[in-house]
């Protein structure tokens, strides 16, 4: 199978490098496709690599990019809707940090932290029309406990673990992937820098623990936790402990 990789993320970037690492003659990656502002340098790779603008992520582009005609996508760390022409033409599978049905959309590892939770999970799953929706090949759990570089690190040896498995079975023809349960579906949209504001309602209403979710959620690379001080500017709260 040839396969074309798209992602920006650095966590998808540790990712496809285990992949290059673990292709076989059943299937390679031969593409990759990032933005034009990275978490890190998707060129390092030695696979053509292509920066593009993830709204003109069209068929037409994808023909004058690949050298030969791709069986498989893996859209890892994309945050933009894949366009129809590629997901009803080719097998689009998507990898989203979330134990779906349950916080389908954006920003799902922030609102789940926010919320309290304390188990994520790795869902591999199809892309289609609805956003998250698509029937699952994958699902594994992963602790959200501690800081964002742990949880990204569970993320790639799950993902990748889990990957290598998937793309196994697709090439063996020995997978069928399940599909999801609408009525347990929650759906949730990604967050506003806006959004990271913390207020003095906030603090008198809030419990250490939540707070402490709160801040933890928006560390580094999301846009951080903030409080509004009286000459205009945000003291931002990059991080915080909770007292024994």
């Amino acid at each position: 199978m040839n396969i074309i990789f798209a992602g920006y993320r650095k966590w998808s970037y540790e990712i496809l490098k285990n992949l290059l690492k673990a292709q076989n003659s059943k299937w390679h990656i031969s593409q990759i496709i990032t933005t034009n502002y990275p978490e890190t340098n998707f060129h390092n790779i030695a696979v053509p690599c292509l920066n593009i603008d993830p709204k003109d992520l069209k068929n037409n582009t994808i023909k004058n990019v690949c050298r030969k005609t791709p069986d498989l996508f893996l859209f890892y760390g994309w945050s933009w809707i894949i366009p129809k022409d590629i997901y009803a033409r080719y097998l689009c599978l998507i990898l989203h940090p979330s134990p779906l049905p349950k916080y389908r959309g954006g920003s799902p590892l922030q609102h789940q932290i926010i919320n309290g939770e304390t188990k994520s999970a790795v869902t591999i799953l199809q892309a289609g029309e609805k956003i998250d929706a698509g029937s699952v090949y994958a699902q594994t759990p992963f602790s959200l406990m501690g800081t964002f570089e742990n949880i990204f690190t569970r993320i790639v040896t799950v993902g990748t673990q889990d990957t290598i498995k998937v793309l196994d079975s697709i090439a063996n023809k020995t997978i069928r992937p399940i599909a999801q349960d609408e009525n347990h579906a929650t759906v949730f949209k990604r967050r506003k820098p806006e959004e990271s504001e913390l207020t003095i309602k906030d603090i008198q209403t809030k419990t250490s623990v939540e707070l402490y979710n709160f801040i933890r959620a928006l560390s580094d690379p999301y846009p951080n936790a903030f409080i509004k001080c009286k000459d205009g500017k945000k003291l931002l709260i990059t991080g915080a402990r909770l007292e024994p």
